[in-house]
C-alpha cells in the first residue's frame, strides 16, 4: 500500500507538470515544450498503468471499486483516448484541454482521498461490464465536452475576427461539430447499455432493480439530455451553438452523478 502511495503521489507530481507544459505551450506555442509535454504525459500513463497493475494484483481485482480508484482509472482511461484521438485526428490544443480534465480528476482524489484506498471487492461478470460501459460513456462525453469547447473558442474568435495564434491552433468549426457529436452517438448507448446491464445485475442480485436510487434516475436524466442533443442535431431545431453549450452542460451533469449523487445521494453507488 505504501509503494502504491508514492507511485501515485510521484504520478500526480508528474501530471501536473505536464498540463503546465501544455499550458505554457497554449499561451505561446513552441514545438519543444509541446513535445516536452507529450513525453511527461506518456510517463504519466505508464505510470498509471503500473499503479493500476500493482493495486491488481495487490487487491486480486481491477481497482475500481472504491471511488478513489475509480477515478484513477477514469483518467487513465481519458488519457489514453485522448492520446489515440490526437495521433489520428491531429487535431492541436487536444491533449491540453483532455489533460485539464484528466489532471483535474487525479488532484481531486489526492486532496479528497488522499490517494488509493481500501477497495470493496465486487463480484459478477455483469457488474464489471456495467463498471466499465459506464467509464467508457463518461469518457466519451468528456471528449464530446473538449471538442464543444474548443467549438464555442473558435466561433468567439470567428466573430470578433480575432485571428490569434490559438485560432490557427483550432480545427475548423465544422470539424469541432463532426466530433463532438461522434462522441455523444457513441457516449449514449454506452451508458445506455451499462444501465441495462446494472438492472439485470440488480434484479439478480437483490430480486428487484433499484428504481427509485438517486444515481440510476441521475443517470437516467442524463440520458435523456444527450438523446436531446441527439435528436436536436439530427433535425437542426436548435443552432449549433446552443447544441455545443448542451454538450457542455452534460458533461457537468456527468461530473455531479458521478461525485455529488454517487457519493452523497445514492444509498448503492456509495462506496
Amino acid at each position: 500500500m505504501q509503494l502504491a502511495t508514492y507511485i501515485f503521489d510521484g504520478m500526480t507530481v508528474l501530471y501536473a507538470i505536464s498540463v503546465l507544459l501544455y499550458f505554457l505551450d497554449f499561451l505561446n506555442p513552441d514545438a519543444r515544450v509541446n513535445r516536452a509535454a507529450f513525453v511527461v504525459l506518456c510517463v504519466v500513463w505508464g505510470l498509471q498503468t503500473f499503479f493500476l497493475a500493482f493495486r491488481t494484483r495487490e487487491l486480486g481485482h481491477f481497482p475500481v471499486w472504491s471511488t478513489s480508484e475509480s477515478m484513477v482509472v477514469f483518467a487513465w482511461v481519458l488519457l489514453a483516448v485522448s492520446v489515440v484521438v490526437n495521433y489520428f485526428y491531429k487535431i492541436d490544443l487536444f491533449t491540453f484541454f483532455a489533460n485539464l480534465i484528466g489532471f483535474a480528476v487525479v488532484a481531486l482524489d489526492t486532496f479528497a482521498h488522499r490517494g488509493p484506498s481500501a477497495s470493496v471487492p465486487r463480484e459478477g461478470d455483469l457488474l464489471i461490464m456495467h463498471v466499465g460501459m459506464a467509464f467508457l460513456s463518461y469518457t466519451a462525453f468528456s471528449l464530446a465536452c473538449i471538442f464543444s469547447v474548443m467549438f464555442l473558442i473558435q466561433e468567439r474568435l470567428l466573430k470578433a475576427k480575432r485571428f490569434t495564434a490559438t485560432f490557427r491552433r483550432l480545427p475548423a468549426l465544422d470539424r469541432l461539430d463532426r466530433l463532438a457529436y461522434r462522441m455523444v452517438l457513441i457516449g449514449f448507448p454506452l451508458l445506455l447499455i451499462s444501465m441495462i446491464l446494472g438492472a439485470i445485475w440488480t434484479v439478480l442480485q437483490y430480486g428487484r432493480p433499484l428504481l427509485w436510487d438517486a444515481k440510476p434516475l441521475a443517470s437516467l436524466l442524463l440520458l435523456l439530455l444527450y438523446g436531446a442533443v441527439i435528436y436536436l442535431r439530427v433535425t437542426s431545431r436548435w443552432p449549433v451553438r446552443r447544441a455545443a453549450w448542451l454538450t457542455v452542460a452534460g458533461f457537468g451533469g456527468v461530473v455531479l452523478n458521478y461525485l455529488v449523487v454517487g457519493m452523497y445521494f445514492s444509498q448503492f453507488h456509495r462506496w
